[in-house]
């Protein structure tokens, strides 16, 4: 079965001890999106929202913490080996490139998935 799997990124790293927000670097993101498709040997779709359309709203600390976010969209065969790989590299790569306390993991499924193209489909 293939599941979608969804990753929102923040735009700008957490706030520093003096409440400074830097923004997250471009080629981060892109290296993002290049790693997903290496690692399972497919593709995704990153979509990064600038002008602040897609928020973030999370609870942290008793308070309610926002973001900007960009999203990462990709298909995969779901399989515990799959989910283990995505949860280790959310784990050891995503939340030291992006600083983040945590990483947001939606797995949305099953998911019906077509190529379309010039050849024959049989």
């Amino acid at each position: 079965m293939i599941v979608t799997v969804l990753i929102p990124l923040p735009l700008f790293y957490n706030a520093d001890e003096h409440g400074k927000r830097e923004p997250i670097m471009e080629q981060h993101f892109e290296r993002t999106a290049e790693e997903i498709t290496e690692i399972f040997h497919g593709g995704g779709t990153l979509s990064i929202f600038r002008d602040g359309q897609v928020r973030g709203f999370w609870w942290d600390r008793g308070a309610v913490d926002r973001d900007t976010h960009a999203l990462l969209e990709f298909d995969i065969e779901d399989s515990s080996v799959n989910r283990g790989i995505v949860r280790a590299w959310a784990r050891e790569v995503l939340k030291e490139r992006f600083r983040q306390k945590a990483m947001y993991v939606k797995w949305i499924g099953p998911v019906e998935t077509w190529v379309v193209s010039d050849e024959k489909v049989e």
